[in-house]
């Protein structure tokens, strides 16, 4: 869906295992990894934050430290409070804590744990006054909150929106994964023919979306579209409809040949690249555009993943450079052949950016992200 009026990425920030946004930028172009290896307390290869002890109330609550730590770099909104709204992504929020006081059976259990009390606790300490939202699409979550909160804005709701994914790491999310046999043991290598899986992240990621285009804009979100496939409670679907049926409702009166790179899930588990080159082969044919994933350098971040490559996207797209894939050497025979950029950055000049994410249950979407310019 193109959006009637014009919707810009005012600016973005982000906590990642890497650093912050524009430290994340130059650890991809220098193609480096966070990976840190499993531990006594971890039990797989993981990608961790370092969040500064700004609030000791957070010292428990390391989703709530990670989405507020992502948005110190957007600075103040330019709409009224109550014309801006909030978007909250998660796939689990703070389940941990939720755990840990059911374990020591804690009557009634704290509030800020459920997402939907996150999401209110954001707006109150960040100033908003508008309309507020959480959602939880699986890891399809943090681009399903720059969908929500594009039709806001499109559809008159407010002037400005807040869109904000953040999760944190825990042995509950690590074994959970762990128990589906999709969690790599020496790390992840997206669409490479050698992967086994993926490995886990965590971050906090925020992006300004606004109707008005100040200067310095990051970007600008120029269509996006979604489905659900309802394939399976976790498998992806193989032949790549569903993600293909969101691509095609995002490029719909888009000139395709305008993209320049593919910002694809690419989560380096079997069945999720492979989906992913067919959903590409399908829409584009055999003129795909070049195609990279960030999660060979920082991980999977679950429901920040969306809001993460959102922004990145609008980098690639403003400075007209696709960052290596980490860990990729070559693609698997039996798969649509990929052009996925590895070894070294590659100069495209500014241009359109695709993003892509899908998670469990079926979900898929697709942004398309340009220069704030772009038409």
């Amino acid at each position: 869906m193109k959006p009637s009026r014009a919707i810009f990425v005012v600016k973005g920030g982000a906590i990642t295992p890497l650093g912050d946004l524009e430290a994340l930028w130059r650890g991809l172009l220098e193609g480096r990894v966070a990976f840190k290896p499993a531990g006594r307390s971890r039990p797989y290869v993981a990608a961790h934050c370092e969040i500064p002890a700004r609030d000791p109330e957070l010292s428990m609550r390391r989703c709530m430290a990670l989405a507020l730590e992502s948005t110190r770099e957007l600075g103040p909104g330019s709409a009224r409070s109550d014309r801006c709204a909030l978007v909250f992504a998660s796939t689990k929020g703070e389940l941990d804590q939720w755990e840990l006081q059911r374990a020591l059976r804690v009557k009634p259990l704290e509030p800020g744990i459920v997402l939907s009390e996150m999401a209110s606790e954001l707006a109150r300490r960040l100033g908003i006054a508008g309309r507020v939202q959480a959602t939880s699409t699986a890891c399809a979550s943090g681009s399903f909150a720059a969908i929500e909160a594009a039709e806001m804005l499109e559809d008159g709701d407010a002037d400005e929106a807040l869109v904000i994914g953040a999760d944190a790491l825990s042995l509950f999310i690590e074994h959970g994964f762990g128990s589906l046999k999709a969690v790599s043991l020496a790390g992840a290598r997206p669409f490479d023919t050698t992967r086994d899986g993926l490995t886990l992240g965590e971050a906090g990621a925020a992006a300004r979306l606004s109707l008005q285009a100040p200067r310095g804009a990051l970007g600008r979100l120029v269509s996006f579209g979604a489905s659900n496939d309802a394939n399976h409670i976790s498998g992806p679907s193989r032949d790549g409809l569903g993600l293909a049926l969101a691509i095609e409702r995002c490029l719909k009166g888009q000139d395709a040949g305008r993209i320049k790179a593919i910002c694809a899930h690419g989560t380096a588990t079997r069945y999720n690249d492979a989906m992913e080159a067919h959903a590409f082969e399908r829409v584009f044919g055999r003129r795909i555009p070049p195609v990279f994933s960030i999660k060979g350098s920082i991980g999977h971040t679950l429901g920040a993943a969306g809001v993460v490559e959102l922004l990145v996207s609008a980098l690639v797209a403003g400075r007209g450079v696709i960052p290596p894939t980490a860990g990729f050497s070559g693609q698997a025979a039996d798969e649509p052949a990929l052009d996925v950029v590895r070894g070294r950055p590659r100069d495209v000049g500014p241009g359109l950016v695709l993003s892509t994410n899908s998670g469990f249950g079926g979900m898929n979407t697709a942004l398309l992200v340009g220069p704030p310019e772009v038409a």
